[in-house]
């Protein structure tokens, strides 16, 4: 009879194998099973996780198993008898020598040790020689060490996996095992996500959390939004018994109650080895039951916390009270807690004398804070948390740490407020790390804000400070604060001002934060409940005016919100020309599809933005295309969010092109957010809007000029002559300066004839491509020495280090070694690039600035014309012109002149106004027609120039220096009112 290598005939090992199906089979020992007080002949077959014993009779049936997690206890007690014990029955095998039983043993040790990676051979073993025993040591410690320096992906867990559920009788889900062995494990991920497999049943899940309780990988285990049953809390709270390894805890509105808490902290009780630090139980309705037992095992561990989230848990102040007692009473936590998160959770800390128990909780928690802490990240927010007596524990102890505090939705006292205490202005003048201030819907009294941002302006430890102050009703107040003490508070770069009620302080406001130069980001939405037009076209105006600033250091504007309508034309119009801004929100603002028209004209030229929000503001199909369209031109803009609520509203109407718009505006983004360098009409856009508004700003100042001196040259006396002399000289003069603009803007575009930077260039990427070459030669050199240490017989073999080679010069012919060269091209590409930004920038700058000078001349003959005009006008009328209809009317404006040459209008201011409009006012997109009379008188009282335009004079066809001041008085009404 032909027998197999383990001395099983042939034909019962084929049985053997056809009735264990795809099961792995690693040792098939024959043994003799006790039975009672005889022994039987049977087969031991052992697989991964499984010992089968068999009947040797054909055909082969199972006649029992166990699985290597059910095993209690393994006794030796001949040298070929051996003993294991489970959980539910007993077997005595004896094998047929010693090395059989060796190889039995040891494949069950090393199984076990696996999945448990801390367990040692004698923790199993009973009675057994020492030779054996030193035998089975060996092999475990190189199995020990074997699995420190490689124990699989993500720590072994698909094999224990795979245990659990062969020791379950549980399918084993592949998708699990190539979701941690291929996704987690390539992106090096210690976080499970109980999200990623919430599409399987919920054993299936359970059993994923069990692989948990032994693994050294996985330090993070997630859970938001996912209802979790009582099979996987089970499973929870065994793995939280276990588990040595799991720092972060993340339970989210997971329909966890309080028996969850309270078995939660029991079993952390007797997990003293538990490594766990951060703890999120959010949203889950933990009720003061449940918060009280982990209070108590809170006031017990011997380990501290970082980060502890009982948010939205239905505490109430008798909770709060224990909790915040045990954290007080825990020194531990003074030096380990980080983050404290109770939001959500009203009344857990109000004040009310009636009340000891919630005075009490109050008092814990200001007795923690009060003292020195680690407390980073603080959020009581919409817990009735009265600020006025908080501020005094955040002043003595939370100055050197806290850099997030959000005490929005509280109140500011639960008692008339008198005198604003002290604490305030402490705590702001004292923080260290302060990073975020939430206010939001504090009520907070003008007095209290003045102390804010009295302390802020004293503290020059911080920067870069968020404050929200959002729906606090400040009202006019509040506003005048804010605008006496702003500019001070240097520490504050993003400042959210929406919904106080500001409306007509706005003006003064946001000329306040204007003069500030560190606020970046700004919101001022839902203040603009303005109801005269004029004055809601004045605070846009102002708008516009501090977004054209030269020295602006607004990076980001939100006026969501705030139903300006075809008012947001106004800010849309001046995006031409804006510089600074990078970020702009006006989502809620019922633009309708001509406020997206506007839109798409500003992203034409417009090269800074890198962010625009704009949903819920009544956009068709029609609306999206043409901004699609637009940002077909548009290098520059990389983020714009899906705008939901209007796409969804388009789509029902017109799926088809709002669908084609979508696409195109998702293409270009991504365009943009992938492109590396930029047409040069893109820098031209950056530079050249502003230059080209100043050349037609000399041209029509040329042309009114020459008008006037036309008509005193043909009317005046030898007075005038100097300043008709000063006037031609300076018209000629302009008009050489830009003649000579083209020229210079050649200079900008001709090609660059520096050879020797080239040349340079040339010579860094040729030696960067070396080196590269010669780092490639070393990789492939160390990985072949490797090989050749690791596996000496293999490469000896003939030919196999030869084809070993050719391999890995394939695979980098087919990598990335093609790529170096286009990479290092790009190189050079991108320096050209710099330096053409750099030219095109240097270029505006002369040209500008050479275009200040000529407006400065053209002004100065214009005001010394205007000198001589009141010599004159005495003889005016003394002039015969053709129609004696045209008499009448230059003596009536000659007249009028007086009473305008009597105003105190320097000419530096003009001189200052002119500039002022040249960079800023005339580069701003003029107000669009409209069809309707009615949507003209709506659009023009958000339009600034449509709303100072003085009414138009007859038409007489001929032009005086009164027209002069008519223009200049005009100009100083828009830019210096």
């Amino acid at each position: 009879m032909a027998l197999s290598p383990g001395g099983i005939p042939c034909h019962l090992q084929d049985s053997i194998t056809a009735l264990l199906g795809s099961k792995e089979i690693i040792l098939v020992k024959p043994v003799q099973l006790q039975v009672k007080s005889k022994y039987e002949d049977d087969i031991l077959v052992l697989t991964p996780w499984r010992a089968y014993v068999l009947q040797v009779l054909l055909p082969g049936r199972v006649w029992s198993s166990f699985s290597f997690l059910e095993v209690r206890e393994i006794t030796i007690q001949e040298p070929s008898l051996v003993v294991i014990d489970t959980d539910t029955a007993s077997y005595a095998f004896r094998l047929v020598s010693l090395d059989d039983l060796e190889q039995v043993v040891s494949h069950i040790i090393m199984s076990l040790k696996k999945v448990f990676p801390d367990s040692f051979p004698g923790k199993l073993l009973k009675n057994y020689p020492p030779s054996l025993f030193e035998r089975i040591q060996r092999i475990t410690d190189s199995l020990k060490e074997m699995l420190q320096n490689n124990q699989g992906p993500c720590g072994g867990f698909s094999e224990t996996y795979a245990a659990l559920c062969d020791y379950n009788g549980f399918t084993f889900r592949e998708e699990i095992q190539w979701d941690v062995d291929n996704i987690y494990h390539s992106q090096d991920c210690r976080e499970f996500n109980l999200l990623d497999f919430a599409h399987l049943e919920s054993r299936d899940v359970a059993l994923s959390i069990t692989a948990l309780s032994f693994n050294l990988w996985f330090t993070k285990l997630y859970c938001k939004d996912f209802r979790l049953n009582l099979e996987i809390s089970e499973q929870l709270l065994y793995m939280l018994s276990k588990s040595v390894k799991l720092e972060e805890l993340v339970l989210e509105n997971s329909g966890l109650k309080f028996e969850f808490a309270q078995r939660m902290a029991q079993a952390l009780r007797g997990n003293p080895d538990s490594a766990l630090s951060t703890i999120s139980l959010a949203g889950n309705q933990l009720e003061d039951k449940g918060i009280t037992a982990f209070s108590q095992h809170i006031k017990k561990r011997t380990k501290g916390l970082r980060s502890l989230n009982f948010s939205r848990t239905s505490l109430t102040a008798k909770g709060a009270s224990t909790l915040c007692q045990s954290l007080a009473s825990n020194g531990i936590f003074s030096t380990s807690l980080q983050h404290l998160d109770l939001s959500g959770n009203p009344g857990v800390l109000a004040t009310d004398d009636a009340s000891v128990r919630i005075n009490s909780s109050r008092q814990s928690l200001h007795s923690f804070l009060s003292h020195a802490n680690s407390v980073s990240h603080l959020n009581l927010a919409g817990t009735d948390c009265a600020l006025d007596a908080l501020f005094g524990a955040l002043a003595i102890g939370c100055c050197a740490n806290l850099a997030h505090l959000d005490l929005s939705k509280n109140v500011y006292s639960h008692k008339k407020p008198r005198d604003v205490p002290p604490a305030i202005k402490l705590f702001f003048s004292k923080a260290a790390a302060l990073r975020y201030v939430g206010l939001a819907c504090t009520k907070l009294p003008p007095e209290a804000v003045r102390a804010l941002l009295q302390g802020l302006a004293s503290n020059s430890q911080i920067s870069d400070l968020h404050l929200d102050l959002s729906s606090c009703e400040l009202r006019s107040a509040g506003a005048q604060v804010i605008q006496d003490l702003i500019f001070d508070a240097n520490a504050i770069s993003s400042l959210d001002l929406a919904d106080n009620g500001f409306d007509a302080d706005m003006v003064t406001l946001v000329l306040a934060i204007g003069r500030s130069k560190s606020i970046r980001h700004v919101s001022l939405g839902k203040n603009f409940n303005i109801k005269s037009k004029e004055n809601l076209a004045d605070v846009l105006h102002r708008i516009v005016q501090l977004t054209q600033e030269d020295d602006c250091p607004l990076q980001s504007l939100s006026v969501a919100e705030s139903r300006l309508k075809l008012g947001t034309n106004v800010l849309l119009n001046a995006l031409g020309s804006n510089t600074s801004l990078s970020t702009l929100d006006i989502s809620g603002n019922t633009i309708g599809d001509t406020g997206a028209k506007m839109l798409a004209k500003a992203l034409q030229i417009n090269t800074k933005l890198r962010t625009v929000i704009w949903d819920r503001n009544n956009t068709t199909a029609h609306g999206f295309l043409d901004v699609a369209r637009a940002l077909e031109r548009n290098y520059t803009l990389r983020s714009m969010p899906l705008p939901m609520s209007d796409v969804t509203q388009a789509y029902r109407s017109n799926p088809e092109k709002t669908e084609e718009a979508v696409h195109k505006v998702q293409a270009f983004l991504a365009r943009n957010q992938m492109r590396r360098t930029l047409p040069k009409q893109t820098f031209r856009l950056q530079q050249g809007i502003v230059t080209s508004s100043s050349e037609q700003m000399v041209n029509e100042m040329c042309t009114s000029l020459q008008k006037h001196v036309d008509a005193l040259s043909a009317r005046l006396g030898r007075e005038v002559e100097a300043g008709v002399l000063c006037a031609e000289e300076a018209i000629r003069e302009a008009n050489l300066s830009i003649s000579l603009l083209p020229l210079l803007y050649e200079t900008g575009n001709a090609p660059y004839q520096n050879c020797q930077l080239l040349h340079k260039l040339e010579c860094l990427t040729e030696a960067a491509s070396q080196a590269c070459s010669r780092e490639i030669q070393a990789i492939m050199q160390a990985v072949l020495d490797t090989t050749q240490n690791l596996c000496p017989t293999i490469l000896q073999k003939s030919g196999v280090r030869d084809r070993l080679v050719h391999t890995i010069s394939e695979r980098i012919i087919l990598q990335d070694h093609l790529h170096l060269s286009a990479v290092l091209d790009q190189l050079v590409t991108d320096v050209f690039s710099k330096l053409t930004e750099i030219r095109l920038s240097v270029i505006a700058a002369v040209a500008d600035g050479l275009i200040d000078e000529v407006l400065e001349d053209l002004t100065s003959a214009q005001c010394r014309l205007a000198e001589n005009l009141p010599k004159q006008t005495p003889d005016l009328h003394v002039l015969q012109p053709d129609n004696p209809e045209e008499d009448d009317f230059l003596l009536k404006k000659s007249r009028n002149l007086l009473d305008v040459a009597e105003q105190s209008f320097a000419a530096e201011e003009y001189k200052m106004a002119l500039r002022r409009k040249n960079k800023h006012f005339r580069s701003i997109r003029p107000t669009p027609a409209m069809r309707s009379k009615a949507d003209t008188e709506t659009f023009s009282a958000y339009n600034p120039v449509l709303l100072h335009c003085p009414a138009p004079e007859p038409d007489t066809g001929c032009f005086s220096i009164e027209e002069l001041f008519g223009d200049l008085q005009h100009l100083d009404l828009i830019l210096l009112q």
